[in-house]
């Protein structure tokens, strides 16, 4: 392995844990919210209960020391099973019979979920629910721990409906904001350094997109294509491009994926001393260079030390903008 492949290995390792703190701190801020609410009694999570897995899923589940699976078996039964079923063996439940009967329960419950439900999904009855009580006194993980998720479809009478929308808020006006302050805050501290001149950026501009994507998204209104296509000339071949500076080539294929393709530019108006002839006059995808400290970045260029004095923070940061976003879409779906 060489040094281009640790360094790859050891960011792509790094972004990882960052990513898991990161999202375990972001659902530890979520479910402080959820001591400020209880349980209004309404017994809807006791009559329908909804899981992605069939009852035959959950007893297999069970077997391997799932405690959500065993506590299932434990309370709950399939709608559609008859007075002989077990978890055990006869757990083949027909999805279509096990939904018409939990609509036949409950339809608006029933079909808020089925509607919002990404996948197919099985429907569940606690047994211990007797003329609307509950005859289990003991604690159990299922009932005292729902909703066990924010992002879980609940009923329009639930009670921590309504912490589902004080999350969304919080994401909204408060963590959202707060993660672009942070990011704004570094990109500006880029002002404290400058560009030396190693002319790596106009030489090798590199893209996700062809130059034939990038001409079709200026003509649909994309400004940085609209500036990028007004200035950059794509190189004929990767070699072509590899010959002008090797190691920068190899450092951003070997960052990439596989299967993500990458094209590589060059400005025209760099002079043979690596100057600019039009600098007074370039756009601002060349003034605001690197807007990003995650670009990657040759050692020679004079913002190199920036993205490695902030890495770290920045990667926290796009993890947790990549975090609030999922989860704020998929409670707005369904709320």
């Amino acid at each position: 392995m060489n040094k281009l492949d640790l360094e790859r290995k050891k960011n792509r390792i790094l972004y990882r844990e960052l990513f898991f703190e990161a999202d375990k701190t972001f659902k530890e801020q979520l479910n402080k919210l959820k001591s400020d609410f209880s349980c209004s009694k309404c017994l809807s999570c006791c009559k329908i209960r909804y899981s992605q897995f069939s009852p035959a899923d959950i007893f297999e589940l069970s077997k391997q020391e799932d405690i959500i699976s065993q506590e299932y078996i434990k309370f709950f039964i399939p709608y559609g099973a008859d007075e002989f079923f077990t978890y055990e063996q006869d757990n083949e439940i027909q999805i279509e019979l096990n939904n018409k009967k939990a609509l036949e329960t409950d339809n608006n419950y029933t079909s808020s979920v089925i509607i919002k439900s990404l996948e197919p999904v099985y429907f569940y009855y606690c047994r211990h629910l007797n003329n609307n009580k509950c005859s289990y006194s003991d604690k159990n993980f299922l009932c005292d721990n729902f909703p066990n998720s924010i992002t879980t479809i609940l009923p329009e009478n639930c009670s921590f409906r309504e912490w589902q929308k004080l999350c969304t808020d919080k994401i909204k006006n408060e963590i959202a904001p707060d993660v672009y302050s942070k990011a704004s805050e570094i990109q500006n501290y880029s002002h404290n350094f400058s560009c030396n001149g190693c002319a790596t950026c106009c030489n090798l501009a590199c893209s996700e997109y062809s130059y034939e994507e990038l001409k079709q998204k200026a003509q649909n209104g994309d400004e940085f294509a609209k500036q990028f296509t007004s200035i950059f000339i794509p190189y004929k071949t990767l070699d072509e491009a590899r010959e002008i500076f090797p190691d920068y080539v190899d450092l951003v294929k070997q960052t990439l994926d596989d299967d993500e393709n990458i094209y590589f530019y060059h400005c025209p108006h760099l002079s043979s001393e690596n100057t600019c002839t039009t600098y007074e006059k370039r756009p601002g995808i060349c003034r605001d260079f690197p807007d990003n400290p995650l670009s990657i970045l040759p050692t020679t260029c004079g913002f190199y030390e920036w993205k490695e004095e902030v890495m770290v923070a920045s990667m926290t940061l796009h993890a947790m903008t990549y975090i609030y976003k999922f989860y704020l879409e998929k409670i707005e779906t369904v709320l």
